[in-house]
């Protein structure tokens, strides 16, 4: 990739980040048609069975995120964190009440599994087994990666990033099952970081061209397909090539891309409202033999949820902490220059 290229937006990784979530999503809907009858529904089975891999995907794409904003002109490990923190922590903590409320309403669980500590660790996204939103393990893995990232990459760039990716997924591999703590920082996952970062190396070097992606992409999808009958690694090896192929992807759908930015909104919203399908479908007496159009009814409302999150809550708040580092970073570039003024 040319410079202007390497630190300009990427479509295609919009639109992997949304092909995850919604993989997640359908993996999980399970949850949300347990008072349907299962013969009147029409699942995907390949998507209910392997939708999990979701995760790995949104796993990879963190990788290469990394490496591809280290790149990019004025990069910090100040900066890079605080980003991180201001677009993950306050919307993951407003899920998190939320979840709060609904158990304590005795939805999705009795009121005792309220706990202090859960709910702290919860909100501080700290290693734990059971964060009061079930999916927020993996929020749990991506501030780990981030944090030893920004200490590793500027010690030794991306190569240091991957080496240690690499020996993190081997040791966990043969010491599992580890506890919250320790998976957090080695287990197979990182294999899939380790992928993404693999990606950013690959694509570093090449230009966006339909052929270069389509190719990708296709050997992505064979690995996945036929690859996981030879060994589980296969899956980060098709991360690693979609989400190469997606970043070298000239252009994309803007309703597709638009999922891409919404998706950690559809990531966290999904399991509150999977929560609260039951009594939504009870309310609405639903037909029993209507799940399968109510499997799509609740894709609409998650969409709507997290656009919604998106524009007035996500959006400003990553504005705001932009714009604050930006005055913060010209604030100490002007102090640098008076200090310099002044030795002179």
């Amino acid at each position: 990739m040319t410079q202007n290229q390497l630190h300009g937006r990427l479509p295609g990784v919009q639109v992997g980040r949304a092909v995850a979530a919604l993989a997640v999503f359908y993996f999980h809907t399970h949850l949300a048609l347990g008072n349907f009858d299962p013969a009147r529904l029409h699942t995907w089975q390949f998507l209910a069975d392997r939708g999990a891999a979701g995760v790995d995907l949104f796993f990879a794409i963190s990788g290469f995120i990394v490496c591809y904003v280290s790149s990019a002109p004025g990069y910090t490990p100040f900066n890079f964190l605080a980003k991180r923190f201001f677009r993950i922590y306050p919307l993951n903590a407003v899920v998190t009440i939320v979840m709060v409320l609904l158990f304590s309403r005795s939805i999705g669980g009795p009121p005792h599994e309220i706990e202090l500590e859960r709910v702290l660790r919860s909100l501080l996204i700290l290693p734990q087994k059971a964060p009061m939103n079930a999916v927020g393990w993996t929020l749990e893995y991506e501030v780990i990666f981030y944090l030893v990232s920004a200490i590793l990459i500027p010690l030794g760039g991306v190569r240091l990033l991957l080496l240690w990716c690499v020996a993190a997924a081997a040791i966990g591999a043969e010491i599992d099952p580890q506890p919250p703590m320790i998976a957090r920082f080695v287990h197979g996952h990182y294999a899939n970081f380790a992928a993404g970062v693999f990606a950013y190396m690959m694509v570093s070097r090449l230009s966006p061209r339909w052929s270069f992606s389509l190719v990708l992409l296709a050997a992505a999808i064979g690995a996945y397909v036929y690859g996981l009958q030879l060994t589980p690694w296969m899956t980060p090896v098709a991360c690693c090539l979609a989400v190469a192929g997606m970043a070298l992807l000239p252009s994309a759908p803007r309703p597709v891309e638009w999922l891409g930015d919404i998706s950690y909104g559809l990531y966290v919203w999904h399991w509150p409202l999977f929560m609260l399908s039951p009594w939504l479908a009870r309310w609405l007496r639903l037909d029993t033999g209507s799940g399968e159009i109510w499997r799509w009814c609740l894709l609409l409302i998650l969409v709507l949820v997290a656009s919604a999150s998106w524009i007035w809550f996500e959006r400003p708040i990553n504005r705001w902490a932009a714009g604050w580092l930006a005055r913060r970073s010209k604030t100490a570039v002007v102090a640098g220059a008076a200090s310099s003024d002044v030795r002179g």
